[in-house]
């Protein structure tokens, strides 16, 4: 009996792969999705900072923009992300040049299983000069 059970599985390989596909599946697909998570927060953060550097680039053009107005055009540009944005701008001198800082936090919540539930506060600071033309009056006559 033992000679004919091992002459009929030890040769039998018909199925093996099935099984070794069902015991690494798992594995595979679970790397290839965290992965993604990762690429695509890292897609995020680089979004999120380019749209603070955006908005200082914006306070430079416009020196008179308000947390309020510079809030509501990071929440439109990020508003895909679904993370609320939180805005704090301050103006600091350095020599005789002021420059407007802007300070821009806001959270990721991961979605692949390792990290399922967890999240990141992915932070920015922009920093813009404030420059303020003056135009000269000429008088005529």
């Amino acid at each position: 009996m033992r000679r004919f059970v091992k002459r009929s599985f030890g040769r039998d390989n018909s199925g093996a792969s099935a099984v070794e596909f069902a015991i690494m599946a798992p594995v595979f697909f679970g790397l290839m999705f965290w992965f993604m998570d990762i690429a695509f927060s890292l897609y995020v953060r680089n979004t999120f900072t380019h749209a603070v550097n955006t908005a200082a680039r914006d306070v430079y053009l416009d020196p008179d923009r308000t947390d309020a107005d510079l809030q509501a055009a990071l929440s439109s540009q990020l508003s895909r992300f679904g993370g609320d944005v939180t805005v704090n701008s301050t103006l600091e001198s350095v020599g005789s040049i002021e420059y407007h800082t802007i300070s821009a936090q806001m959270v990721y919540h991961f979605k692949s299983p390792p990290f399922s539930g967890r999240s990141v506060t992915l932070k920015a600071e922009g920093r813009a000069p404030v420059i303020r033309y003056q135009l000269e009056e000429t008088v005529e006559g």
